[in-house]
């Protein structure tokens, strides 16, 4: 089975390597790569004041407890966890806790229920900059309500050297019911919205306009995170040339929790504080999908087009799962078809997707698993978020793959005029009545956020 789709890229280059490569006998391997520095938010004067008290000891109606700075015991709760799976809403009676910190590492010391006080890690959230933490108290093997005289979970926060955040008026952190919570600055509340999974796409999108990019930013780290939200990057750009954008942009760019790259063929996680490929989605990309076939078949249809109207892109646009080139708009249609021909014959399951504009094309073969919708959709499963809470962004023709699922889809206004016309041809109405999608009257950044607040998730 072959796949046929036809869109534009939001950005092209104009100039196309004239002379065709072949490809390098080895598979690239992206490595793997570091985030640029991030400017941690220390705690304010008062709690750092606080935080440094002498002999803290916890304390509940006059009885004494175990001291927040005696080492964790063997039955401690060490949950370690990468910021992307600790960043989701509480599951049954968990409780999730966000915590905006200065310090590089923190951790939670907490009794549920009254029970024993144990300690539990922080895990930083990568799309708050540095600014935040997230932990999980697991609380479904206790009662569910606490004893009447006892709170839920009860806890102070420290840095494993001796220093102490606790509430400015004494006593111990309080939680009462199950639910998603953030402490900043001393001050404890419950997160109120809805916990959502944002896709973009990022030119012309998510940036373009720095302004409005700081300003999703801000509000991402201040409101949405803290409620459990995953913010996704969905680019056709490779795992390298999106940290080169990072460091360009890092004044404005919120960092997202997840990266998807290379027209969908790619899924990578924030771990240890590098880009980690997702192994169960690169396996998924195997099925029916042979690299050397589809090389050589596309070898034999450069050879038929001529060197002249077909190349191959530099080795850095391929991978394992996509092979890229250039083509000429004269002989598109019998390119595609010879490829297409070749593999359904070899028994290879492909996607083709044709994008760009102008008379020359950019002609992706991947994996009929792969593509933006694909990876997204992956990614919902895996973190648990229902359609009517995924959005997808874009402004272009290369977006309308993510954008065609069953998940919520925001148009930002400076949309390309190929994409407004794929919204009308598909009678992907926005004045319908729940309409799934939305043509914002902002640009990039800001039609964002128009648009959430439009789905009433903002």
């Amino acid at each position: 089975m072959i796949v046929r789709g036809t869109w534009s890229r939001t950005q092209q280059s104009n100039y196309f390597v004239s002379t065709a490569a072949r490809f390098p006998t080895k598979a690239l391997v992206h490595r793997r790569v570091h985030r640029p520095h991030r400017q941690f938010v220390c705690p304010s004067a008062e709690v750092q004041q606080q935080q440094q008290q002498d002999s803290v000891r916890h304390t509940s109606k006059g009885k004494s407890r175990k001291s927040a700075q005696q080492h964790p015991s063997n039955g401690s709760q060490s949950s370690k966890s990468s910021g992307s799976l600790a960043a989701k809403t509480s599951k049954g009676n968990d409780v999730v806790l966000y915590y905006c910190t200065g310090w590089p590492q923190a951790k939670l010391h907490c009794s549920v229920n009254a029970g024993a006080w144990q300690d539990t890690d922080f895990a930083q959230v990568n799309s708050s900059n540095g600014k935040w933490c997230v932990a999980r108290v697991q609380v479904n093997s206790v009662a569910v309500q606490p004893k009447t005289d006892q709170p839920l979970v009860e806890f102070v926060v420290h840095n494993g050297a001796g220093v102490y955040d606790k509430p400015q008026t004494g006593g111990n952190y309080q939680i009462s019911e199950a639910g998603v919570f953030a402490l900043r600055d001393g001050t404890l509340h419950k997160s109120s919205g809805e916990a959502v999974l944002l896709v973009s796409d990022l030119d012309d999108t998510m940036i373009g306009d720095d302004a409005a990019t700081a300003e999703f930013r801000d509000y991402w780290e201040s409101e949405a995170l803290t409620r459990g939200s995953l913010l996704v990057y969905n680019t056709g750009r490779a795992v390298d040339k999106f940290q080169e954008l990072c460091q360009q942009k890092q004044h404005c760019l919120a960092m997202p929790d997840v990266l998807m790259s290379s027209v969908g063929t790619k899924v990578y996680n924030w771990q240890d504080g590098v880009w980690v490929e997702d192994a169960q989605y690169a396996s998924r990309l195997d099925h029916a999908w042979k690299l050397n076939t589809v090389r050589e078949a596309t070898y034999a249809a450069l050879a038929a087009a001529g060197r002249e109207k077909m190349h191959f892109r530099p080795p850095e646009e391929q991978n394992d799962h996509k092979v890229t080139c250039g083509v000429h708009v004269d002989v598109m249609e019998q390119v595609q078809q010879q490829i297409s021909d070749s593999l359904e014959a070899d028994g290879v399951k492909a996607r083709l997707i044709l994008s760009g504009m102008g008379d020359w094309r950019y002609l992706d073969i991947v994996s009929i698993n792969a593509g933006k919708l694909q990876a997204l959709e992956f990614v919902r499963h895996k973190y648990g978020f229902a359609h009517n809470r995924t959005i997808a962004c874009g402004d272009s023709g290369n977006d309308k793959d993510m954008l065609s699922g069953q998940n919520l889809a925001i148009v930002v206004g400076n949309a390309q005029p190929d994409l407004l016309q794929w919204v009308k041809d598909t009678q992907l109405s926005p004045d319908g009545v729940d309409a799934r999608l939305v043509i914002t009257e902002e640009h990039m950044a800001r039609g964002i956020l128009e648009g959430l607040h439009t789905f009433g998730l903002k």
